[in-house]
C-alpha cells in the first residue's frame, strides 16, 4: 500500500519505517546539500519541522544529501507545539492518514490525525482528521523524545521521555490507539548539565529490550543512556565523545539511526544550522571516528521550531 505522503518513520525509532513512499511535494522539489561527511546512501534521518504559521516540514537525510521539504506539507498543527512527533500512518494513491503526538505551550499533551487527500486538479488537500485528544498538565521541558524498545525477537514499547529544567528524566509510556500516556517513572534525577535528548536505536541485553537515548550536555559531551523497559530506574551511560569547549553543547534536538554499516546522527543546533555525522563502526564508548559538523544546507528560520 503506497502512502501519498512523506511518513517520517526515521523520526521515532521503531516506529512505521518505509523505504519508499510518494509524498505530496517532489523529492527534488527541495535543494539538495552534501552531508558533511561521505555518508552511505542507506542512510537516513529526519527532524520534524514547524514554521511560524504552524505548517509542518522536515529535514531529511538520505542518499548522502541533506534537503528540507516544507511547501504545501501539511495542514496547520492545531496548538501551538512545543514538541511533536509522528506515530505513524497509512494510504494508498488518494489517501493519506498520519498520527500525531505532541505537547503544547499551555503544558498539555496532545494526541491529533491529519487527513490527507488527493483533489481533482491533482493538489492534494490537508485537514485535521477528527477531534484533538488533550490530556494532563505540566508538560513542561527543557527536551522531550519519543522512542521505542525492542529485540529482534520482542517488540518492546513506546515511551516519551521528558526532561524537565532541573534536569529530572521521567518515562512514560505511549498508547497510540487509545491516544493515552501513562506509567510515569521518574528514570534519574541531577541531570541539569543535560541540554537536549533524543532517540537512538534500541539494544537488546541479556535478550531484554533496552531503549537508547542520545544526550548533549553543557560541556560539550555526547552522551548515550541505555534505560531497560522492565527496570528503567537501573539505567546506565557511556560517553560517546568527551567534553569540549566546541562540542556538542548547542545542541536543541539530535537523533541516532542506524545504516546498514555504522550509524548517522543528525541534529539541529541553536545558530539555526542542521548538523549531520556518521560512524562507520557504530556509536561506542569514547568514540574517535565520528565524522561531521554543521551542514551546508542554509540556516532555517529563527521561527522554525525543531524536533528529533
Amino acid at each position: 500500500m503506497k502512502l501519498t505522503a512523506k511518513l517520517l518513520g526515521g523520526l521515532a525509532t521503531g516506529a512505521l519505517a518505509l523505504s519508499a513512499v510518494v509524498t505530496a511535494v517532489p523529492a527534488n522539489a527541495a535543494t539538495q546539500y552534501p552531508a558533511p561527511t561521505a555518508t552511505p546512501a542507506d542512510c537516513y534521518g529526519a527532524l520534524l519541522t514547524m514554521e511560524s504559521n504552524r505548517n509542518l516540514g522536515a529535514v531529511f537525510l538520505s542518499d548522502g544529501k541533506l534537503r528540507w521539504e516544507h511547501s504545501n506539507w501539511s495542514a496547520p498543527v492545531p496548538f501551538d507545539a512545543t514538541y511533536l512527533t509522528q506515530l505513524g500512518g497509512y494510504g494508498d494513491d488518494t489517501f493519506g492518514k498520519f498520527s500525531y503526538f505532541g505537547t503544547s505551550s499551555d503544558g498539555t499533551a496532545k494526541f491529533y490525525d491529519e487527513r490527507q487527500d488527493l483533489q481533482a486538479d491533482g493538489t492534494w488537500k490537508h485537514s485535521i482528521d477528527g477531534a484533538v485528544t488533550t490530556l494532563g498538565s505540566g508538560w513542561f521541558q527543557k527536551s522531550i523524545t519519543t522512542a521505542y524498545s525492542g529485540t529482534s525477537t520482542v517488540r518492546g514499547q513506546q515511551f516519551v521521555f521528558r526532561l524537565t529544567s532541573g534536569g529530572e528524566l521521567y518515562r512514560y509510556t505511549i498508547d497510540t490507539g487509545a491516544r493515552t500516556v501513562t506509567g510515569t517513572v521518574k528514570v534519574f534525577g541531577g541531570g541539569a548539565s543535560i541540554t537536549s535528548i533524543g532517540s537512538a536505536p534500541a539494544v537488546a541485553v541479556n535478550g531484554k529490550p533496552v531503549a537508547v537515548l542520545m544526550a548533549t550536555l553543557s560541556t560539550g559531551e555526547l552522551r548515550q543512556y541505555l534505560i531497560p523497559d522492565a527496570t528503567p530506574t537501573q539505567w546506565s551511560s557511556k560517553t560517546i565523545r568527551p567534553a569540549a569547549p566546541n562540542g556538542w553543547q548547542n545542541f536543541t534536538a539530535i537523533s541516532a539511526r542506524n545504516c546498514t554499516k555504522g550509524q548517522i546522527v543528525i541534529g539541529y543546533i541553536k545558530q539555526h544550522l542542521v548538523a549531520s555525522y556518521y560512524d562507520p563502526t557504530g556509536l561506542t564508548a569514547n568514540d574517535t571516528d565520528i565524522r561531521g559538523g554543521a551542514s551546508s544546507l542554509p540556516a532555517l528560520p529563527d521561527t522554525t521550531r525543531v524536533f528529533d
